[in-house]
């Protein structure tokens, strides 16, 4: 856990779910959590600045 924004790409479809426990926790700790299909999530990564996320992108789908 580490910065201020998680952001998931959920796969081509959007099928891969974040599980509860992962959003109760980023909540604890008061990180946002961005959850969208992966290319979606590649295009707002060209956004964001070096160090203001972390990213989790699920590409088998």
């Amino acid at each position: 856990w580490g910065g201020k924004r998680l952001i998931v790409g959920t796969g081509a479809h959007g099928a891969l779910p974040v599980m509860a426990e992962v959003l109760a926790e980023a909540k604890r700790r008061g990180i946002e959590v961005i959850a969208a299909p992966t290319l979606e999530v590649c295009q707002l990564l060209e956004e964001v600045k070096k160090g203001q996320a972390y990213a989790i992108l699920h590409c088998t789908c």
